[in-house]
């Protein structure tokens, strides 16, 4: 699923998207329209009575409002998204990097994506991200320490860029 926050993106600004980011793009921009559509339909439907009961009842409006937000939103991303180039022939992390990291006995897999796309639940994280950040631009066997603001240290070992 793509970040819920989705930020109105400058339109003069080319947004890197992973191939599977742009296509979820799409279907969540079709499922809004399709929603829209099937409201807008039922309400022209409704006589005057009916449609101010329905509205009232339902808070369609609110829901409207939000999916004409979200259209607008997406639909700006799309205008300026451009799909990032296979990064497993790099020897260094960048956007869409999937990337094996070791941290004691445990490994785990983790892809670097853009903040639209970012959930950490999927092991998807953005360079904004303190691990991306500390990512991006390291080489395999790299070792990568992070400071969180609370003053946890965390040491990873980048065991393969895949």
């Amino acid at each position: 699923m793509i970040n819920n926050s989705i930020k109105h993106f400058p339109s003069n600004k080319h947004i890197l998207l992973t191939k599977k980011g742009l296509d979820r793009l799409k279907l969540q921009l079709n499922r809004l329209n399709k929603e829209r559509t099937s409201m807008c339909k039922r309400l022209m439907k409704m006589d005057s009575k009916e449609k101010e009961e329905y509205v009232i009842s339902t808070d369609a409006i609110n829901v409207l409002e939000k999916n004409e937000d979200e259209i607008l939103k997406i639909s700006d991303i799309l205008q300026y998204a451009d799909i990032v180039t296979d990064s497993s022939a790099s020897s260094n992390v960048q956007l869409g990097s999937t990337v094996s990291l070791i941290s004691g006995a445990k490994t785990a897999k983790y892809t670097v994506v853009n903040t639209i796309e970012a959930d950490p639940s999927e092991h998807k994280i953005s360079p904004e991200s303190p691990l991306g950040q500390a990512l991006i631009g390291k080489k395999k066997r790299d070792k990568i320490h992070i400071s969180s603001p609370k003053g946890y240290e965390y040491q990873y070992k980048l065991q393969d860029i895949l």
